[in-house]
């Protein structure tokens, strides 16, 4: 009987040592897999503005355009949109990528160099403003007070909805967008 109980009590160490070598190989598993999803998202949005750098380095006349004064007064209404669509898709990409930010899924660095490009001045004329004036009451608003900390620092003041390229002239009447409650 005594033999029948020293091999029960080998069995339950073993199971006992097994279960926790399961638990620690999980959870390496469990690390690794989570260093495998930053580095796969930083990837794909690291080409993504790679992808953009380069299109726009090939495509002389977009890199003229993006060399203009933005605040210059003899800017058609078509380049107008495009500063709007362009300084959008900023923006956006700004935004996803504090949203990953947040939940941990980039490493420090990745929303600062978004931000850096930002902060260079092309958020600094009426244009992107006025983008930025629509946009900001469609995102969350931790993003947008984060997003106004860092590329205005020294406030920013609500401006007519005429300033965004696409909006009527008599849009001025009417605020863009309601204010989202507190």
């Amino acid at each position: 009987m005594m033999n029948f109980e020293l091999v029960g009590m080998v069995f339950q160490a073993t199971g006992t040592v097994a279960t926790i070598l399961t638990i620690v190989y999980l959870a390496n598993q469990i690390r690794l897999n989570n260093k495998l999803a930053v580095s796969s998202i930083e990837h794909k949005l690291n080409t993504r503005v790679y992808e953009r750098r380069f299109i726009t380095a090939r495509d002389s006349d977009f890199c003229e355009f993006l060399s203009r004064n933005w605040d210059d007064d003899d800017l058609s209404k078509s380049e107008k949109v495009k500063i709007s669509q362009y300084i959008t898709m900023l923006i956006i990409d700004a935004r996803e990528v504090y949203l990953q930010d947040k939940l941990g899924f980039v490493t420090e660095g990745v929303l600062k160099a978004r931000i850096d490009v930002l902060k260079l001045g092309i958020m600094k004329n009426s244009i992107s403003k006025g983008v930025w004036q629509t946009y900001k009451n469609l995102v969350e608003t931790d993003f947008a007070s984060y997003f106004e900390n860092e590329i205005y620092p020294e406030g920013f003041a609500d401006i007519p909805a005429t300033f965004h390229p696409l909006a009527r002239s008599e849009d001025h009447l009417d605020p863009i967008l309601p204010k989202p409650k507190s």
